[in-house]
C-alpha cells in the first residue's frame, strides 16, 4: 500500500455512507447548517482517524472475541452497503428491474475481486480515481451557476445540540469505513487522505445546500443525486444525472470488495471457499430481503450511526481487553 493506493482507498472510503444515508439525515437533522457539521466532524473524524492509525498497529484483532466481532461489523456494512446499492440502482437506473436481478451479480465481483487479494482492490481504486476526480469536477462547475447564496443564510437555525448532534453523526459516517483497514498493513498516513475526502465531501454539501436550497433537501433520500438533474450541457443537453452519479457507485462498489475481503479472510482455512461462497449467498438473500420490507429497513437508516459507533467502540475495547490478557 503505497501513498497513491492509499490516498485513492481513503478517498472513496470517506464517501461510502453519504449517498442515501449521510447526507439525508444531516439535512434532515441541521437544513442549511449541514455544512457547519461537516466542517467540526471533519475535526472529530481527522482526531478518531489519527489516533485509529495508532492503535491499529498495537493492537490488532487477532483474538477470537476481536476477530468474531471484526466479522459482525464488515457482514453488517456489507449489507447496508448492499441495500443502498440496490435502491439507488432501482431508484435510478433499474427501475422497472426486478431487485434480484440488480442484486445477484454482486456476489459474482465481489467474490471475483476479493479472490486476487487485497492489492487488486487497491489496483482498481487507482484505475476509478482519476474517473471519479474529473467526474467531480465537472458536477462542481456544471453546477456552479445553480447555487444561490441566499439558501445559506441564516446561519446557525439549528440547536446546538442537533450541530452537536450533526457532527457526532458526520465524524461516524465518515470514519466508520476505515475501521474495516484494522487488519490491513498500510505504510502511509490515513488521516491526510482522509481530510482529502472530507473537503470533497464539504463541498458537495455546500453544493447541495445552494442548489437545492432549505425545503427541498429535507425532502430527498438522494440529495446528492437530484442536485445533479440541475446539469446542463451547453444549455440543451439534459439528464447527464445517471452518468455523472455513476462515481457514487465506485464508492460502494470498493467498500463492499473490501468487506467481502474481510468476510473470507476470517473464515477458517478449511472448506473457506464453500463458507465464504454460502455467506455472499446468504448476504444477497438478506439484500432480497431488505429490499423488499423497505420499511422495516428505514428503523436502519435512522439509527445507523449510533449502531456503527458502538460497533466501533466495542472494536475498540475488545483490542484493549485482550492486551491485559497478555499482560496478566
Amino acid at each position: 500500500m503505497n501513498n497513491v493506493k492509499t490516498t485513492t482507498l481513503s478517498y472513496f472510503l470517506g464517501r461510502t455512507f453519504f449517498i442515501g444515508f449521510g447526507f439525508s439525515i444531516l439535512f434532515k437533522l441541521l437544513n442549511k447548517d449541514t455544512w457547519i457539521a461537516a466542517i467540526l466532524g471533519s475535526i472529530l473524524g481527522f482526531l478518531i482517524i489519527f489516533f485509529f492509525e495508532k492503535w491499529k498497529k498495537n493492537h490488532p484483532l487477532d483474538s477470537m472475541l476481536s476477530k468474531c466481532l471484526f466479522f459482525l461489523y464488515n457482514f453488517f456494512i456489507f449489507t447496508q452497503i448492499f441495500f443502498i446499492f440496490e435502491t439507488f440502482c432501482s431508484s435510478f437506473y433499474l427501475i422497472k428491474s426486478p431487485i434480484l436481478y440488480i442484486i445477484l451479480p454482486i456476489p459474482f465481483i465481489i467474490y471475483k475481486i476479493t479472490k486476487h487479494g487485497f492489492s487488486t482492490i487497491a489496483k482498481v481504486t487507482e484505475i476509478l480515481f482519476p474517473i471519479s476526480i474529473i467526474i467531480y469536477i465537472f458536477v462542481v462547475f456544471g453546477l456552479f451557476q445553480n447555487i444561490k447564496l441566499s439558501y445559506f443564510g441564516p446561519i446557525l437555525t439549528a440547536n446546538g445540540m442537533d450541530i452537536l448532534k450533526g457532527t457526532i453523526y458526520f465524524a461516524i459516517y465518515s470514519t466508520a469505513p476505515f475501521f474495516l483497514l484494522w487488519n490491513v498493513e498500510l505504510d502511509h498516513k490515513l488521516s491526510k487522505s482522509y481530510l482529502l475526502s472530507m473537503l470533497g465531501i464539504l463541498i458537495i454539501a455546500l453544493v447541495i445546500t445552494g442548489v437545492l436550497g432549505p425545503n427541498l433537501t429535507q425532502i430527498y433520500r438522494f440529495p446528492e443525486y437530484m442536485t445533479m438533474k440541475k446539469i446542463k450541457l451547453f444549455n440543451f443537453i439534459e439528464k447527464v444525472e445517471n452518468i455523472v452519479s455513476i462515481t457514487w457507485l465506485f464508492s460502494l462498489f470498493i467498500t463492499l470488495s473490501i468487506t467481502g475481503y474481510n468476510l473470507k479472510e476470517l473464515l477458517p482455512q478449511k472448506r473457506k471457499n464453500i463458507l465464504y461462497i454460502g455467506i455472499l449467498i446468504l448476504l444477497c438473500a438478506i439484500s432480497l430481503y431488505t429490499g423488499t420490507y423497505y420499511k422495516e429497513e428505514l428503523w436502519i437508516y435512522h439509527s445507523l450511526p449510533i449502531i456503527l459507533g458502538i460497533m466501533m467502540l466495542l472494536l475498540i475495547i475488545t483490542s484493549i481487553w485482550k492486551q491485559k490478557n497478555k499482560k496478566e
